[in-house]
Protein backbone atom coordinates (compact mmCIF):
# COMPACT_ATOMS: atom_id res chain seq x y z
CA UNK A 1 0.00 0.00 0.00
CA UNK A 2 2.70 2.11 0.46
CA UNK A 3 4.12 2.11 -2.28
CA UNK A 4 0.75 3.15 -4.49
CA UNK A 5 0.97 6.61 -2.00
CA UNK A 6 4.68 6.91 -3.47
CA UNK A 7 3.19 7.35 -6.78
CA UNK A 8 0.27 9.62 -5.94
CA UNK A 9 1.28 13.45 -6.67
CA UNK A 10 -0.54 16.22 -4.22
CA UNK A 11 -1.96 18.82 -6.39
CA UNK A 12 -4.80 21.91 -6.04
CA UNK A 13 -7.92 22.01 -8.22
CA UNK A 14 -9.27 25.23 -8.17
CA UNK A 15 -13.00 25.12 -9.55
CA UNK A 16 -14.93 28.43 -9.84
CA UNK A 17 -14.09 31.20 -7.63
CA UNK A 18 -13.53 28.35 -4.59
CA UNK A 19 -10.67 27.95 -2.49
CA UNK A 20 -8.38 25.36 -4.05
CA UNK A 21 -9.09 21.41 -3.01
CA UNK A 22 -5.97 20.10 -2.53
CA UNK A 23 -5.71 16.29 -4.01
CA UNK A 24 -3.93 13.43 -4.54
CA UNK A 25 -3.95 12.02 -8.24
CA UNK A 26 -1.08 9.71 -10.03
CA UNK A 27 1.39 11.40 -12.24
CA UNK A 28 -0.46 10.01 -15.03
CA UNK A 29 -3.70 11.23 -13.93
CA UNK A 30 -2.39 15.16 -12.99
CA UNK A 31 -3.15 16.22 -17.30
CA UNK A 32 -6.69 14.21 -17.04
CA UNK A 33 -7.83 16.42 -13.69
CA UNK A 34 -6.33 20.28 -15.15
CA UNK A 35 -8.19 19.17 -17.67
CA UNK A 36 -11.34 18.52 -15.80
CA UNK A 37 -10.95 21.23 -13.84
CA UNK A 38 -10.10 23.85 -16.67
CA UNK A 39 -13.57 22.61 -18.76
CA UNK A 40 -15.45 23.35 -15.41
CA UNK A 41 -14.44 26.18 -14.09
CA UNK A 42 -15.30 27.62 -17.77
CA UNK A 43 -18.29 26.83 -18.22
CA UNK A 44 -19.29 28.00 -14.81
CA UNK A 45 -17.82 31.44 -15.72
CA UNK A 46 -19.83 31.20 -18.78
CA UNK A 47 -23.12 30.20 -17.20
CA UNK A 48 -22.21 33.18 -14.45
CA UNK A 49 -21.89 35.42 -17.06
CA UNK A 50 -24.71 34.47 -18.45
CA UNK A 51 -27.23 33.57 -15.52
CA UNK A 52 -25.34 35.93 -12.66
CA UNK A 53 -27.86 37.96 -12.08
CA UNK A 54 -30.82 35.17 -11.54
CA UNK A 55 -28.96 32.57 -10.06
CA UNK A 56 -26.61 32.46 -7.40
CA UNK A 57 -23.29 30.73 -7.65
CA UNK A 58 -24.20 27.37 -5.80
CA UNK A 59 -27.24 27.34 -8.31
CA UNK A 60 -24.82 27.57 -11.16
CA UNK A 61 -22.36 25.11 -9.95
CA UNK A 62 -25.41 22.51 -9.69
CA UNK A 63 -26.15 23.52 -12.87
CA UNK A 64 -23.15 22.31 -14.10
CA UNK A 65 -22.23 19.89 -12.26
CA UNK A 66 -26.04 18.35 -14.05
CA UNK A 67 -24.57 19.04 -17.21
CA UNK A 68 -21.22 17.15 -16.55
CA UNK A 69 -23.06 14.25 -14.76
CA UNK A 70 -25.15 14.29 -18.25
CA UNK A 71 -21.89 14.42 -20.02
CA UNK A 72 -20.80 10.84 -18.42
CA UNK A 73 -24.01 9.02 -18.44
CA UNK A 74 -24.76 9.61 -21.69
CA UNK A 75 -21.19 8.22 -22.95
CA UNK A 76 -21.69 5.34 -20.60
CA UNK A 77 -24.68 4.56 -22.40
CA UNK A 78 -23.02 5.08 -25.99
CA UNK A 79 -20.05 3.07 -24.57
CA UNK A 80 -22.72 -0.02 -23.70
CA UNK A 81 -24.52 0.24 -27.42
CA UNK A 82 -20.70 0.43 -28.58
CA UNK A 83 -20.24 -2.76 -26.84
CA UNK A 84 -22.93 -4.58 -27.41
CA UNK A 85 -22.54 -3.91 -31.01
CA UNK A 86 -19.10 -5.03 -31.57
CA UNK A 87 -19.97 -8.19 -29.72
CA UNK A 88 -22.99 -8.74 -32.32
CA UNK A 89 -20.17 -8.11 -35.15
CA UNK A 90 -17.96 -10.69 -33.73
CA UNK A 91 -20.45 -13.08 -33.51
CA UNK A 92 -22.14 -12.65 -36.70
CA UNK A 93 -18.57 -12.01 -38.17
CA UNK A 94 -17.54 -15.51 -36.47
CA UNK A 95 -20.62 -17.73 -38.24
CA UNK A 96 -19.46 -16.09 -41.60
CA UNK A 97 -16.13 -18.03 -41.11
CA UNK A 98 -17.32 -20.77 -39.79
CA UNK A 99 -19.87 -20.97 -42.33
CA UNK A 100 -16.52 -20.55 -45.18
CA UNK A 101 -14.39 -23.37 -43.69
Amino acid sequence: MMQMDEDKKQIDVRIADLAPIPIRVSAEDVPMVHFAEENVTQLWKKWSKLYGKEKSPLEIMAMVAFQFARRYYNDQALKDETIELLQRFEGDLDSIILKTE
